[in-house]
């Protein structure tokens, strides 16, 4: 599975306004970076009780290909 799907699929599963959620994914020679953003109200969500949740998508995203680092920052869609 693509990491962005995977990564598209958890999100959505996590918070309440699925049509607000925008990823895009930008490459670096270092790594690649996946940001997300979500509406305000569900950024909690998204970085969990002492950012447990954040950990674990970004663990997850980089189970495909660990070699291949990714990482993955969190923001709040401008209402």
């Amino acid at each position: 599975m693509d990491r962005e799907k995977l990564l598209q699929y958890c999100v959505e599963k996590l918070v309440e306004n699925s049509q607000a959620i925008v990823i895009s994914h930008k490459s670096t020679p270092e790594k690649d970076i996946f940001e997300v953003r979500v509406a305000p109200g569900d950024l909690a969500k998204i970085i969990g009780r002492e950012g447990r949740t954040f950990k674990a998508l970004r663990a997850l995203i980089n189970i495909p290909d660990p070699a291949h680092h990714c990482d993955l920052v969190v923001d709040t869609v401008a209402q």
